[in-house]
Parts: C-alpha cells; structure tokens; sequence
C-alpha cells in the first residue's frame, strides 16, 4: 500500500499545491488586513511549492536503470529543479505584482517576488555543487588508501549568516530609507554571491593524505584536484584567526620541496591533519 500511496502522492501533489496557490491568491485579494497577508505568505509558500513538484514529477531523467532508482532522493536533481520552481515562481509574482491586483496587494506581491530571488539562487547552487561534489576515494589508485581525511568546517557558512542577519536588522530596525536601501543591497547582491561561494568551499573543499600521495580538492564551481606525491612534501603549518580558534579550524599550508606551497583555509582539527603529515614527512636528499 505504500508505493501506491507515493506514486499517487507524486501524481497529484503539483495540481494540489497549485489549487491551493491560486485558492490563496484569491483569499488574498478578497480578505482584508492581517487575514489578506496570510493568505499572500500561504501564496508565497505554496506557489514554489507547486513549481518544485511539478518540474521534480515532469523533468526527465537521465537515469532510468533500477539500479539507481532505488537509491533513494537524487539530491542535485531535486534542489536543481527546486531552485528552478523558486525562480519561476518569483518572475510570476513580480508579473502579478506589475500587473497591480490592487495597490496594496500589488505592493506586497513585488516585494514577496523580490524575496523569492536569493533563495532561488542558493537552492539551485547547492543542488549543482552536489552534483559535481564528491569523495576523494574515486581519486586513488588501486593500490592507494587514505590514510587521514580533512574537510571544510561548517564556519565558513558563518559569512552569508551573517549578511543574512545584517539585512534583517536594517530591514526591521528604525533606519529608514537608508535601511531600506542597505537591507535590499545586501539581501539581492551580497547574500547570493557570499552563499553560493561558501556552499562551493564547503562543499569542494578536501585534503586527504594516502599512502603515496596528498591530495587537495578545491573549487567554488568546480571541483578540481590536485594529487603531489608524499615524498615531496617539505613542511605543513597551520594558521588560525581568533573564530577559527573558537570553532576549532584554520588554514592548512603545505610546502614542497620544489618552493612551492599550498594553503587551503577553513580545515576541520587542521592540528590533526598538520602532525599527522609531520610525521610522515621524508627527509631530503642532501
């Protein structure tokens, strides 16, 4: 009875969530007051809602085999198409709120349609990182294992925070029009450009040292790695600001025998990582 229940569930859940976005649409412009924006937040939420669902249930998939059918949600095409229903539901509501149901209302579906636009941006990133992100293990050879693994730490998502909180403020606070105006800034521009970086480290970022290698995978939209044979390596330090003492990560710089260096910022117990290449460090050739 359950795979019923799903397939069905996935069937009608896009005409359902529409009805009720219209339904709410409607209930918005007819009711008065708090009751009219309720309904227009109810109208904000179900329209991607029903995008999401509809683009999630209709999009064709590349990979139709049983074999990757069972193994569960696919991640990146879910948050792809999410953030395509999000964006499609915000051009919608900028249309509807050009298009001046009532100066009120109008108002209110401008701003909610301008509000849809960041999250629309940092659904999609997320779900394309995901789709290009990945485990070093694909990266060895075959006689290769992982001796000690580092990832990101999930400070370095403090950033779009942080510009997120800032807008609040000056959005609510008694600032005015210059509020206002910095709120819109940071909420439309900063926001979606600190995120989808943040989200690119966090995601790509990993060192990893193996029996015969280290190895650095980076990239804001793309993952690349970078494989250097232990035996070049000459020393590895690390650097830490005052938060990144705090939350326990920092800078992992690494120097190889040939001058050259690496750093890589917001490492996880970067300590750990540092003694552990310490101690397998080899000595140069004189």
């Amino acid at each position: 009875m359950a795979r019923p229940f799903k397939d069905a569930l996935l069937k009608w859940s896009p005409l359902v969530l529409g009805v009720a976005a219209l339904a709410a649409l409607l209930g918005a412009r007819i009711a008065r007051g708090e009751a009219s924006l309720g309904f227009l937040v109810l109208f904000v939420v179900l329209l991607p809602a029903a995008f999401a669902a509809a683009l999630i249930r209709w999009w064709p998939q590349h990979r139709r085999d049983s074999e990757h059918l069972d193994e569960g949600i696919d991640w990146h095409r879910t948050l792809v198409l999410s953030g395509a229903g999000l964006l499609l539901a915000a051009i919608i509501t900028l249309l509807l709120g050009v298009a001046g149901p009532g100066a009120g209302l109008g108002g209110m579906l401008l701003v909610a349609g301008t509000l849809l636009l960041p999250p629309a941006a940092l659904v999609a990133a997320l779900g394309w990182l995901l789709g290009g992100s990945g485990s070093l293990e694909a990266e060895l050879e075959i006689d290769e294992s992982i001796v000690l693994g580092a990832r990101e730490h999930w400070g370095v998502l403090l950033p779009p925070m942080l510009v997120l909180m800032l807008a609040a403020i000056l959005a609510l606070g008694p600032f005015g029009v210059i509020g206002y105006g910095a709120a819109a800034v940071l909420y439309l521009l900063v926001l979606p450009g600190t995120g989808v970086g943040a989200l690119g480290a966090y995601l790509n970022t990993e060192l990893a040292l193996t029996s015969h290698h280290l190895l650095i995978a980076r990239g804001l939209v793309r993952r690349r790695v970078q494989r250097r044979p232990r035996s070049q390596v000459r020393a590895c330090g690390v650097g830490r600001n005052w938060l990144g003492r705090l939350l326990g990560y920092g800078r992992v710089t690494v120097i190889f025998t040939d001058g050259s260096t690496v750093s890589v910022g917001g490492i996880a117990d970067p300590e750990t990582f540092r003694r552990q290449v310490a101690a397998s460090e080899l000595p140069t050739a004189p």
